[in-house]
């Protein structure tokens, strides 16, 4: 996807750059398909927040979170628990969680812009994804929900 893919801001970091690398190979390179890389809005409530990728499909709107955690990585619905390839345990909650925060915030506030407001269609609904990028990352036990999507 080289014609229909945004890069509003480069990355920081070498994992998301090449997780982002890695999606913009993978998604299709016509229309409907459309992607915003690496971008910040200010919420109605003044918070910031960062969006690594939103995708448009014919599916719908994807706000994909993306977590670059090579090792184990165990969870549920809450809280994930991700054990360290060189040892070590670190538990964080669901990033799901954070990224349907953001999905809602980011659709509140499309809703309001003045062209969303004159125009006749209506602002899809935002789904989550968690794109776990690391190369050798082991996904153990994680609730269904959060593999299916």
């Amino acid at each position: 996807m080289k014609n229909l893919w945004k890069q509003i801001t480069p990355s920081d970091f070498t994992w998301e750059r090449e997780a982002l690398d890695y999606a913009k190979e993978i998604l299709p390179d016509h229309e409907p398909y459309r992607a915003w890389a690496n971008f910040e809005f200010i919420a109605q409530n003044g918070s910031i927040n960062e969006v690594d990728l939103l995708v448009l499909t014919p599916k719908g709107l994807f706000l994909v979170e993306i977590k670059s955690h090579p090792g184990a990585i165990r969870g549920d619905a809450n809280t994930w628990v991700w054990e360290k390839p060189e040892g070590g345990i670190k538990a964080f909650d669901n990033p799901r969680l954070l990224a349907d925060r953001k999905a809602k915030k980011l659709a509140s506030l499309l809703k309001t812009q003045a062209s969303a407001r004159k125009s006749k269609e209506t602002i899809p609904f935002i789904n989550t994804v968690v794109f776990l990028s690391a190369e050798h990352v082991v996904k153990e036990a994680l609730n269904k929900s959060q593999n299916q999507r």
